[in-house]
């Protein structure tokens, strides 16, 4: 692919530029956020973007043991019955994500 040709990384960028000086619980939030844009396919610039975004912060949190401590957390709060609709969704869908993700790791090269 020429550069011209390559896709714009914004979202992807701007996650990038501040993910050190933000704390894995907003950089926790910000996963979640696209998480629902990527599921909805609500885009800011493209899915591309959207996906490696995702996939910086995931990387990220991950390395840092904060989301095994978020999936333990998250089952205990959805166990508990006390999360909100939307919250209660947001956690479904990391679960589900993190289920995948933990099934079927990417090959390390």
């Amino acid at each position: 692919m020429a550069k011209s040709e390559e896709p714009e990384l914004t979202v992807y960028y701007r996650y990038l530029a501040s993910l050190l000086e933000r704390s894995d619980d907003d950089n926790f939030r910000a996963l979640l956020k696209e998480a629902r844009r990527v599921s909805k396919g609500e885009y800011e610039t493209s899915l591309y973007d959207h996906q490696q975004a995702f996939r910086l912060l995931w990387h990220h949190l991950d390395h840092r043991g904060y989301l095994h401590r978020a999936h333990r957390d998250a089952r205990t709060r959805l166990a508990s019955g006390r999360a909100a609709p939307d919250e209660a969704a947001d956690l479904e869908l990391f679960l589900t994500i993190y289920a995948g993700v933990r099934a079927n790791p990417a090959p390390t090269t």
